[in-house]
């Protein structure tokens, strides 16, 4: 069943964690026990991230990791706004065929884990410890919950602890697996900021919930938009969730926006777009934030420009 490269791997960890080496048998034992999948990394998604564990231990629908993925993160300890503005999002995703990725912690994780499931939408449940730790203890019927709809996922053997760095590890994970990330809450020492910092470096496209800068949980949000990410204004603007085609508000545009949303298509950076004759970079800058602000463009990391996918730019009215 298990082939020698993982056990290696297992034994290797095990040994890590100054863990006796009798829990090697008792860690196979438990895997072969509880259905639990072992999953390659690399030979399964297809492709090599850096850093990523070698490894998963997978509980549930693994298939669902295929789908396009969102991941949501905040503090254990969100406000009402916080909570309204995670449910709303999840509430926008459902019937789409998406699946939410959180961390399993108390307030935000856990919240979009039970919101995805209650809108039957497949949830991706990320754990800091082994499947035989209960973690967080007030979790365990919802762990139960993901198990029959969603996944859970771990890189780690079954018995090892939830120690804090390995917090920091499964937020890199979060954000390696997230096709988009968004950002709802998080204070200036939140586990949520190591996950817009990972984010950040491997150039993941960031949404967050802006907040009230007197607001201490609006720091991880209002930062993330400082270092580009895309301000909510409307759950609309995230991909997958709008109602319609967006080409349907094409009437809104001038004449000058509709070029430079021709010229944003065509070079999809803001260093090309500038050099582009004819318009003042002024002017370029003032119809950009114009395009941004009625949801048709997104602005991305590395001065990156993308037209928004339920937007084709062209003018119906004609004819």
């Amino acid at each position: 069943m298990f082939d020698e490269k993982f056990l290696g791997y297992l034994k290797e960890q095990i040994i890590l964690y100054n863990l006796p080496l009798l829990n090697f048998d008792k860690s196979l034992k438990y895997i072969e026990r509880e259905g639990i999948e072992i999953i390659e990394s690399e030979k399964f998604f297809q492709k090599r991230i850096e850093n990523f564990p070698e490894y998963l231990f997978v509980l549930g629908n693994k298939e669902i990791l295929k789908k396009f993925k969102v991941g949501i993160v905040g503090t254990r300890k969100p406000d009402s706004y916080g909570v309204k503005g995670a449910k709303d999002i999840v509430d926008g995703y459902r019937n789409k065929d998406i699946v939410t990725v959180s961390g399993f912690a108390q307030g935000i994780d856990s919240l979009v884990h039970k919101e995805s499931i209650l809108k039957n939408l497949g949830t991706v449940a990320v754990l800091p410890c082994g499947f035989g730790i209960n973690y967080p203890v007030s979790n365990i019927n919802l762990k139960e919950e993901i198990k029959k709809s969603g996944v859970l996922i771990s890189e780690y053997s079954p018995f090892i602890k939830p120690y804090k760095h390995n917090f920091i590890k499964r937020n890199f994970i979060i954000s390696a697996l997230s096709d988009i990330i968004v950002i709802i809450q998080g204070a200036i020492k939140s586990g949520t900021l190591s996950t817009l910092f990972f984010s950040l470096k491997l150039k993941k496209q960031i949404f967050a919930l802006p907040g009230e800068i007197t607001n201490k949980l609006s720091y991880a949000p209002n930062y993330a938009i400082f270092k580009g990410g895309i301000p909510l204004y409307s759950f609309e603007i995230l991909p997958g969730i709008s109602k319609g085609k967006r080409s349907d508000v094409s009437f809104l545009l001038n004449d000058d926006e509709k070029k430079i949303v021709e010229l944003i298509k065509k070079y999809g950076n803001l260093e090309n777009i500038l050099n582009e004759k004819g318009f003042e970079k002024s002017k370029i800058l003032s119809l950009l934030t114009s395009l941004e602000m009625k949801g048709i463009v997104n602005k991305t990391f590395n001065n990156r420009i993308t037209v928004t996918e339920d937007f084709d730019g062209t003018d119906n009215t004609s004819g």
